[in-house]
């Protein structure tokens, strides 16, 4: 198979968000701004890493009330523990290993915060959240979400590491997540000098991101906290430069308009300005 080669690599931009929840911008990535980034990366919209950090006791870092409309988010937890809540009644607990694939379609208000074990005795905490673009026919879909357990998700021994797959299927594993996008979403871990190979289908995006250690991709190094987007080629394939934890991303991409602004994407402006009117209007509920 003919491995992708290298198109660019970027690096994460430190920033905070939510309660001064410090995290790395990965996608969009610093250099890439705006709905041309989207379109880079279609139908990826954005991906914060958090952490890895140490809550003090008594420290509520997360993510207080907030609206979406227009896509999914999917939040990968590798350390810690977070409490879902959202304006449809949904709630739920996302553990070390576990993820929350959440469809905010036609609109939602959640919250991601630590659970109160931690506010008291505080500790370690890390994850990623993927932004996934909705298609058109989808984005005024039912909003809701849904639970991606540890259990439903385990290691899978590769040669020289492991996998864990949320989304699509990798290695023969396909993992437990569904999304309308065609998409395969994967958590690698390699040994120093292991190294990784699978096919991607043709005139899929796909992107390489180390959250933690070196890889080298082709015959370029990539450091941890940066993405690495893939050119054309038949499969994705790195080695490892030192123990690396590794995110993996491939997408068919939507080719839609797309119009952004903060917490919504839709097609076009005029879906923007009606998106603030419900939410300001309050039709989308409240977590009160």
């Amino acid at each position: 198979m003919r491995i992708k080669p290298v198109v660019s690599v970027v690096s994460g931009q430190p920033t905070r968000d939510g309660n001064g929840v410090p995290l790395v911008r990965l996608v969009p990535g610093q250099g890439q701004k705006g709905s041309g980034a989207f379109r880079t990366m279609d139908p990826f919209l954005l991906m914060d890493h958090f952490g890895p950090m140490v809550l003090p006791p008594g420290t509520d870092a997360g993510f207080p009330p907030h609206p979406h409309k227009g896509f999914q988010t999917l939040t990968y937890l590798i350390q810690g523990a977070f409490r879902h809540r959202d304006s449809t009644g949904g709630a739920g607990l996302l553990r070390p290993g576990g993820a929350q694939l959440m469809n905010a379609g036609a609109g939602i208000i959640h919250e991601e915060m630590p659970v109160p074990e931690h506010l008291e005795t505080g500790g370690p905490i890390e994850g990623v959240q993927l932004w996934i673009n909705l298609p058109r026919a989808d984005k005024a879909s039912a909003p809701g979400y849904t639970d991606l357990q540890p259990e439903s998700m385990p290691w899978t021994p590769v040669a020289d590491g492991r996998l864990r797959v949320l989304l699509g299927t990798w290695a023969g594993v396909t993992g437990p997540g569904r999304t309308p996008a065609r998409i395969a979403y994967a958590h690698l871990e390699l040994d120093e000098g292991g190294r990784f190979e699978h096919a991607i289908p043709a005139g899929w995006v796909a992107a390489i991101v180390p959250l933690r250690g070196n890889v080298r991709v082709a015959d370029v190094a990539v450091p941890a906290n940066s993405v690495a987007l893939l050119g054309e080629g038949e499969a994705l394939g790195l080695e490892a430069l030192s123990d690396a934890s590794v995110m993996l991303l491939a997408g068919e991409p939507l080719a839609e308009p797309i119009a952004h602004y903060g917490p919504f994407v839709m097609n076009v402006p005029e879906e923007i300005e009606q998106a603030l009117a419900d939410y300001q209007q309050g039709r989308w509920g409240s977590l009160d």
